[in-house]
């Protein structure tokens, strides 16, 4: 008997695969396919202020773009921006608490990877990247 989580992806799958021919998918996967995708952003994320006077944006539009910022601030600590878009977004009251557990949660698995790796050269990026981490959520907190 099947899950209903993995019902919905079959008839996800075959309702996709339906409208869209198989001609175009021939020879790649579905994963490579999405990860060759041009990244929404090309430089610094669009900020909340951009959206506050766009009347036709939905509110799940504006936290998607919120979510895709985060991610990739969190994953680009060296990005001069970085820090200033996870305190934007993260001393909003309707955020904070998803975005601190955010952060939390990377540092986490972070201080894991830490604790696990011999390598010295990776435990330097590591130990900077749980102090930008550190850092980013000191300065939510604060705010």
């Amino acid at each position: 008997m099947m899950r209903s989580s993995a019902k919905t992806a079959v008839v996800f799958i075959l309702s996709f695969t339906c409208l869209i021919p198989s001609q175009t998918f021939a020879g790649i996967s579905i994963t490579s396919y999405l990860s060759s995708q041009e990244p929404v952003f090309a430089s610094t994320p669009a900020t909340t202020v951009d959206f506050e006077n766009v009347p036709y944006l939905s509110e799940e539009y504006k936290i998607g773009v919120m979510i895709k910022a985060l991610s990739l601030a969190i994953a680009s600590p060296d990005e001069p921006d970085s820090l200033k878009i996870i305190t934007q977004y993260g001393t909003d009251s309707r955020y904070y608490v998803m975005i601190r557990g955010w952060l939390v949660q990377v540092l986490s698995g972070v201080q894991s990877q830490l604790n696990a790796n011999r390598n010295d050269k990776a435990k330097e990026k590591l130990i900077e990247r749980a102090a930008f981490l550190t850092q980013a959520i000191r300065r939510i907190d604060l705010e």
